[in-house]
């Protein structure tokens, strides 16, 4: 279902585009950025410049990975690319988890770029940088399915990238936006509203759960961040009851990342050439 030519292909691709090396010059000016910001505070300045610049640099990293994995998927049906290739004795779900595969190593390494010049940033709490890294790798992976989704659905570059970092923002405000339905309705349409964005917070990935730049500096059981989210829906705080903060992001990771993939796919197959 993976061919190794089209990955390389791919990854080729995005070095081409020079992808990698923008990313990483823009996440070293971004740590530099947080450090001087770090400094000009008036305590604790080490930890100012690395919750500022892990904040930061997350955000940098999923914009990045979203824009090219959007841009270079509407460029392919764009120039004919797709028919190419599918011309070839490749399958179009060979296509698309060759595309996908590719697309996951792009977003591990960026995470790995992000969690490296975190670490340097201060002195981060090591069991929380290393929960806070991994769960930076599976947001990245996330986004760049849910990039490829968009992509596929989308026909422009530029609204499927729209959608996905919309998408990303919608998925990063739900707690808040969940407090503020836990308050009381005064209007039967507000009460619907409310249920409907409770349905909302099942259906889509808890990233505001994840990344907590509170775990570089108190550690994930130090700050117990996750059990102090309050309206976090109880589902959420009972899958991270029941799982851990680990296996919490890995399961949303393995399960939105497989829906995602799924519902690219059967648009795939559908799509006429």
């Amino acid at each position: 279902m993976i061919s190794a030519p089209l990955v390389r292909f791919v990854l080729t691709a995005a070095f081409r585009d020079k992808l990698m090396m923008t990313l990483v010059l823009m996440i070293a000016m971004g740590a530099g950025v947080s450090v001087f910001l770090g400094g000009s505070g008036l305590t604790e300045q080490e930890s100012f410049a690395l919750v500022f610049g892990a904040g930061g640099l997350r955000f940098l990293g999923v914009i990045g990975l979203v824009l090219f994995c959007c841009f270079y998927m509407r460029r392919c049906f764009e120039t004919k690319e797709v028919e190419f290739l599918l011309s070839r004795p490749i399958s179009r779900m060979t296509f698309l988890f060759s595309h996908a595969f590719a697309f996951v190593i792009l977003a591990l390494l960026v995470a790995v770029a992000i969690a490296a010049s975190v670490y340097f940033l201060g002195r981060p709490n090591p069991g929380g940088w290393v929960v806070w890294s991994f769960s930076i790798a599976v947001e990245c992976v996330l986004m760049t399915m849910v990039a490829l989704f968009f992509s596929m659905v989308l026909s422009s570059a530029a609204g499927s990238a729209l959608a996905a970092l919309g998408f990303y923002v919608l998925c990063r405000l739900i707690g808040m936006l969940l407090g503020i339905a836990a308050l009381p309705a005064e209007t039967m349409v507000l009460n619907m509203l409310n249920n409907l964005m409770e349905l909302i917070a099942i259906i889509i990935p808890r990233l505001d759960m994840m990344g907590q730049t509170s775990w570089l500096v108190y550690g994930v059981d130090g700050a117990d961040s996750i059990a102090m989210v309050g309206k976090a829906s109880a589902y959420a705080l009972r899958m991270v009851e029941m799982l851990g903060v680990n296996g919490f992001i890995l399961v949303q990771g393995l399960v939105f990342t497989a829906l995602l993939l799924v519902a690219a796919a059967f648009d795939f197959i559908r799509r006429e050439f």
